[in-house]
């Protein structure tokens, strides 16, 4: 039972640190804007809810829902899991990216950027760890039963594999939209 509870906290801080990791690469993009007027300052702030309100609730969405027993990893039986739990758990997600992005508008505001870049790389090296330690669950397919028995497919002989390459790479391009947005009105603060 033990080990059940540490495989369950490594699996939510998988999706926790990648979400509070965004966050932070985003306060690093606008750190003139955050430096200048703080971390909810407009455009900035509004850009990151706005990344978190079409990007990231949809895509957990579309998971939690589509996908349940893989978006749980396994960890539980979704049909024993109230409907309901996907608003706090989009809830969580969204709150991780907002909550990095403030973490590191604090710390851009102390100046303690070099901190800010050391959090950075370390959270994602961390990151990858994670996913090559948990890579059996991230890579297997199937429901909660064929999870159990032994039985689930590899990811990539069904469809959410492809639907997850395209997922990343959704994620990734409008990351990078809204990070160099922030990096342009982060220039133009400086400018001033």
């Amino acid at each position: 039972m033990l080990g059940s509870r540490r495989l369950r906290s490594r699996i939510i801080l998988l999706d926790l640190l990648f979400n509070v990791l965004l966050g932070l690469a985003f306060a690093l993009c606008a750190r003139d804007r955050v430096r200048a007027d703080g971390p909810f300052a407009s455009p900035a702030f509004l850009l990151v809810l706005t990344f978190v309100g079409l990007v990231v609730l949809p895509a957990g969405l579309y998971l939690y829902v589509a996908h349940p027993a893989w978006t749980w990893m396994y960890m539980l039986d979704p049909s024993d899991v109230p409907g309901l739990a996907v608003v706090p758990m989009l809830a969580i997600h969204g709150g991780a990216l907002v909550a990095g992005y403030y973490g590191g508008g604090q710390l851009v505001r102390a100046d303690r950027q070099k901190a800010l870049v050391y959090s950075l790389a370390g959270g994602w090296v961390l990151l990858g760890l994670l996913v090559l330690l948990l890579r059996e669950r991230l890579f297997s397919y199937g429901t909660y039963l064929d999870w159990q028995r032994n039985t689930a497919l590899d990811l990539m002989d069904v469809k959410l594999g492809y639907v997850l390459i395209a997922l990343i790479l959704g994620i990734g391009v409008a990351a990078g939209y809204v990070a160099l947005e922030l990096f342009r009105d982060s220039r133009r603060v400086r400018t001033r």
